[in-house]
């Protein structure tokens, strides 16, 4: 397939040797950005909607997850260094633009069909650009390029189950990859591909304060406002610290001890793709509860949004223990322990939002803390000897 390629666009984004430190740019950096735009989209969906925008968002997030991860991926066996490359990643973060806007239409209401078109434009240059890099990606763009044009089907055809359908099967057709790809030939850099997961996740976490922003617009500044915004602050911190204070630096010290590059791939696809889909969907829920939550602390939540508060936080807990056991870290199950204790703070939302929101930052706070103890007592033999 490389050989169909013009000779000039070989030359110019032909992959520079392996580096053992190999450091994010900026313009990566921008393309994050381009995609948390995307991913925000979701937040209003799932905030109008809890239940059918939820189910509505998985079904989307499926295919667009892949491929942002793809482009991590890409970036790390290609930077971004020469012109033709940077542009090449700018003519794909239009496509996600594109994405971007057409999100609230893809499954009502006309425009639809320029997801689709969005969603070409990223495929392509994504695979034009990996092959470059790896002749064994080829089976992989063909299945890109088959989830888009189930995703083309999908618009075209009528509102209702039809569109459900086909994205459900775009999503389908990426996830099924690993499962008949042997990986081989593929290569990544660990701090690199760790460092990127992450960006984006803090960049989402970002998402959740612009949700207490949008949903404090014309409110009085009050109890009622405040309470809720700095109790929505601390759950957010609270989420950043289980994830980025231990959880992802142990993950870059897997992967770099892990010699074998299969191996290596394939805890990157365990726990950086597939377990970082609860992750972020787990944010964007809690931002869609705390749009609610802002301007009513004193007040009760209704059901929906309670279960979106604690639902979201528990969902991303278990993201992270799915991060935990896929390296293999230490205290999953005490990650999914955590996700529990959330669950069972919603119904405290039925009577009053600032009691929820407080009781899942004190869950939280207790949880991390014991899991310090645990640690650190883990340690002391090892440090004894």
């Amino acid at each position: 397939m490389t050989r169909l390629l013009p000779e000039w666009f070989v030359e110019r984004i032909n992959p520079v040797p392996d580096e053992d430190d190999l450091p994010v740019s900026t313009l990566e950096l921008f393309f994050d950005l381009i995609f948390v735009f995307t991913v925000a989209q979701f937040t209003a969906i799932i905030a109008h909607d809890p239940l059918i925008g939820l189910l509505q968002t998985v079904l989307m997030f499926g295919f667009l997850w892949w491929m942002y991860a793809g482009y991590s991926w890409l970036t790390n066996v290609i930077p971004p260094e020469r012109p033709a490359r940077r542009i090449l990643l700018l003519i794909a973060m239009a496509g996600w633009l594109v994405i971007a806007l057409t999100i609230p239409a893809a499954f009502h209401g006309g425009g639809g069909i320029w997801i689709a078109v969005g969603l070409l434009v990223v495929v392509l240059v994504h695979g034009l650009m990996y092959l470059q890099a790896a002749r064994a990606f080829g089976a992989v763009f063909i299945a890109n390029l088959a989830a888009v044009a189930s995703v083309f089907a999908a618009e075209i055809g009528p509102e209702g189950l039809w569109r459900y359908v086909f994205w459900g099967l775009a999503s389908a057709i990426v996830w099924s990859v690993p499962i008949w790809h042997g990986q081989r030939g593929l290569r990544l850099h660990p701090a690199h591909i760790t460092e990127r997961h992450g960006l984006v996740v803090i960049v989402a976490l970002g998402e959740s304060v612009v949700a207490i922003g949008i949903g404090a617009a014309g409110l009085p500044i009050d109890a009622d406002l405040l309470v809720a915004a700095v109790l929505g602050l601390a759950i957010g911190a609270c989420m950043w610290w289980s994830l980025f204070v231990h959880d992802l630096p142990a993950t870059e010290h897997a992967l770099t001890t892990t010699m074998d590059a299969v191996k290596r791939v394939r805890k990157v696809l365990a726990g950086l793709s597939y377990a970082f889909i609860p992750v972020l969907i787990g944010i964007l829920v809690t931002a869609a509860g705390l749009k609610k939550a802002v301007g009513h602390a004193t007040e009760p939540l209704d059901l929906p949004a309670s279960l979106l508060l604690s639902g979201g936080v528990a969902l991303f807990l278990l993201g992270t223990a799915g991060l935990r056991f896929s390296m293999p870290l230490p205290g999953p199950w005490q990650r999914v322990a955590l996700a529990a204790a959330v669950l069972v703070a919603a119904p405290l939302g039925l009577v009053n939002t600032a009691l929820q929101l407080g009781a899942i930052v004190i869950v939280l706070v207790a949880g991390l803390e014991i899991e310090r103890r645990v640690a650190r007592s883990a340690l002391k033999p090892a440090l004894s000897e």
